[in-house]
């Protein structure tokens, strides 16, 4: 297999790049374009989608996604805090039962902070 791809790789590369690079470019749109909290919304609420349909599979992943985060979190331990803290990763180990529609709405501490001005 790695060198069918290698023989594919050398013989047509604009097709491998336009094949691999494409959807990444159509996802950063698709991501600049909505925003971090409504793909953080989207990505949540597909996550529980999945855990109804396939909960034993869903849990599997979650465990082993958790497992990844306590090795990265390791290896931030040996970075400088500052680059630790915008390099960290959330907690998998469940869920706070928070969700962005119980957050505070940020217009209103702007409108807030418009009048007091």
């Amino acid at each position: 297999m790695a060198m069918g791809f290698a023989l594919l790789v050398i013989w047509k590369p604009g097709l491998v790049l336009a094949v691999i690079g494409v959807p990444i470019v159509l996802a950063l749109i698709a991501y600049l374009t909505v925003g971090h909290e409504r793909v953080a919304e989207i990505s949540a609420e597909s996550w529980r989608k999945f855990q109804l349909r396939r909960p034993k599979r869903a849990e599997a992943l979650r465990a082993k996604a958790d497992a990844l985060a306590l090795k990265w979190d390791m290896l931030l331990d040996h970075l400088p805090e500052s680059w630790a803290d915008r390099l960290a990763l959330p907690d998998l180990s469940g869920s706070n039962g928070t969700s962005l529609k119980d957050a505070p709405d940020p217009f209103e501490r702007l409108a807030r902070e418009a009048r007091d001005d």
